[in-house]
């Protein structure tokens, strides 16, 4: 005596196929990419299949098998051979479990959301909003040396006219602004620039 399997499951992949009414290549691709996955114990929950196709499947591709249960198979009146077995176990819990709100639209929306984030980036960097991090950081090192070298460079510059209106010896006043000013630019020394 051959026990029969519960209402709405089966055992092949190519009858789940048939009663929606999509290839059984289609079935395959959705089981390789995570859609859809049988029972542990290998049979195939006919409905399950459908409800997680049309969860993640394209709307404006959806068939109408995916849309409606198909009628099922009309079958000859089963004679009874054996007393009615007993109540099958709970169901397991579902192999692959969704994630809250991940849908197709969800996702769909999401990726819309990014290309067009990207365009905007790409506009933004044509019209000169954008400028390159490491070509910036280059020109910021580069304005910041020629500052220090010019800075370091006025001491020399405005000694001997400070010293004949103060009347000291210009050589020395020279010497003490050059080492105070390589003091304060010591100091200033650890200032970086981030840029984000």
């Amino acid at each position: 005596m051959i026990a029969a399997a519960p209402p709405g499951r089966v055992a092949s992949q190519r009858e789940v196929a048939r009663r929606l009414g999509v290839s059984h290549t289609a079935l395959q691709k959705a089981q390789r990419a995570g859609r859809i996955a049988p029972e542990p114990d290998g049979a195939w929950d006919v409905e399950k299949v459908r409800a997680r196709l049309a969860e993640s499947s394209d709307p404006a591709r959806r068939t109408g098998a995916m849309a409606a249960p198909a009628a099922p198979p009309l079958l000859p009146p089963a004679r009874p051979v054996a007393p009615p077995a007993p109540a099958p176990p709970p169901a397991a819990p579902d192999p692959l479990p969704r994630a809250a709100g991940s849908t197709f639209h969800d996702a769909r929306t999401a990726n819309e959301v990014l290309k067009a984030q990207e365009r905007r980036l790409r506009l933004d960097e044509r019209k000169g909003k954008l400028v390159d991090k490491a070509r910036a950081l280059l020109l910021v090192h580069r304005l910041a040396k020629e500052e220090r070298d010019a800075i370091l460079a006025w001491p020399a510059r405005v000694a001997a006219e400070m010293a004949a209106e103060l009347g000291v010896d210009a050589h020395r006043l020279q010497t003490m602004m050059d080492a105070r000013l390589r003091q304060h630019l010591a100091e200033r020394h650890d200032v970086r620039v981030s840029v984000g």
